[in-house]
């Protein structure tokens, strides 16, 4: 109990300040986008570890700018921003995943800068920035990656599977398998059936209320997948869950051996099971790795910062993505990569960034044209995911009603 009073009294501590007025042309407000309840302090610790270190070398080097430090959780940072931003208030930099990112652009909350202006040209790679570019600008800057990867028990497993259909016939020997019902986490399965496309597709349908156009092949490809997750519930030893919180703490307790998971897990399962967690790539098909879907934080500009602290929140921003710190955050918070492509990854020594590095290397990044359709069809799409793994739709029609128009 005492320890989690302390991360709460931590993160007290770097949000104070954070809902007053302006105190200072040199205050800087940052607000972090958290991923899951604000009822769990273990991603806001995640947070902590990163924006803690950060802040205080900051100010060490800036002694005449302040920084306060707000935590949201996952869909509240539009409200927020919204309510803040109608007001002149509007934080400064927010740290969020790409799908809000996308959001606050959209609804024209956040502002563009040029890399130039961060000289940041040379250490953002085209895969990491290319999905944020309005003509010689960006709107969204990315600080740190987290890969998909599988954590097991090796207590209950000596090799990992390479496939699908190794994990599977695993299961069936005994081997629990948690998998998730997030498409944004259960997308790597789609590999073997080859309906990644497909998924993308459907995702980036708009508006989300019109019939889905897809063509004859993408159809089938989405069906086989459908089908896929149907069967695969069907089995004893797999079990689907639309919280992916559920299936770390299942793994923790000895009730899964298996589980697809976010690299940001990987430190709060090692302190549990130790040298007992194995961590490896997630299984593909026989021809092709998977290809899951790696989240990114990115840093995005508010739109009523001062001259003085743009040029702060400039500074703090290409101060984040140096080569010193982005080595000290991939190592002081496990589980996240740089993406300054000039910070040596040491995936020779080190087994779990080698499993990292490679998942990242072989994932997607996400982009929609339309983020509001994106998540709406998103959620339709694990709804119906849900049904099929409960059983109550079997594959063709919950296909029908993913294709048809929104009564």
């Amino acid at each position: 109990m005492k320890g989690v009073q302390l991360l709460a009294a931590l993160a007290v501590l770097l949000a104070t300040g954070g809902c007053g007025s302006r105190l200072a042309p040199d205050t800087l407000y940052i607000s972090i986008e958290t991923d899951i309840n604000s009822e769990s302090l273990t991603e806001l610790w995640e947070k902590s570890r990163i924006s803690r270190p950060l802040v205080n070398q900051f100010r060490a080097l800036n002694p005449g700018v302040d920084v306060h430090v707000r935590h949201l959780p996952m869909g509240e940072v539009m409200a927020d921003t919204r309510f803040r931003d109608s007001r002149g208030l509007g934080p400064d930099l927010i740290v969020s995943d790409v799908i809000t990112a996308l959001q606050l652009q959209q609804d024209g909350l956040i502002s563009t800068v040029a890399l130039k202006d961060l000289s940041l040209s040379r250490s953002q790679p085209p895969r990491f920035v290319n999905n944020f570019r309005k003509g010689s600008q960006v709107f969204a800057v990315p600080v740190l990656a987290q890969p998909q990867v599988a954590c097991y028990d090796r207590r209950r497993l000596a090799e990992p599977p390479g496939t699908v259909k190794e994990l599977l016939a695993l299961s069936a020997k005994g081997l629990r398998v948690g998998l998730p019902l997030r498409v944004s986490e259960l997308f790597w399965t789609t590999t073997p059936q080859g309906a990644g496309d497909a998924v993308l597709q459907l995702l980036n349908q708009s508006p989300a209320g019109k019939a889905a156009t897809l063509s004859t092949t993408e159809r089938r490809a989405l069906k086989r997948w459908i089908t896929w997750v149907y069967d695969s519930s069907l089995q004893k030893n797999v079990s689907f869950s639309d919280d992916p919180l559920d299936l770390v703490r299942q793994l923790q307790q000895g009730e899964r051996d298996w589980i697809s998971c976010s690299s940001l897990w990987i430190d709060a399962l090692r302190q549990k099971l130790g040298e007992n967690l194995g961590v490896s790539v997630l299984p593909g098909g026989p021809d092709a790795p998977a290809e899951p879907i790696s989240r990114l934080l990115v840093w995005s500009f508010g739109r009523h910062s001062s001259g003085r602290q743009r040029q702060a929140a400039e500074r703090f921003v290409a101060f984040s993505l140096n080569q010193v710190n982005q080595k000290q955050l991939m190592h002081t918070a496990p589980g996240n990569l740089p993406v300054n492509p000039d910070v040596l990854i040491p995936t020779r020594s080190s087994a779990l960034l080698r499993t990292l590095t490679f998942s990242l290397d072989h994932s997607l990044m996400l982009d929609f044209r339309d983020p509001d359709a994106a998540m709406a069809r998103g959620s339709q799409l694990e709804s119906m995911l849900k049904n099929v793994v409960q059983g109550e739709v079997l594959p063709p029609e919950a296909l029908a009603r993913l294709l048809a128009p929104a009564p």
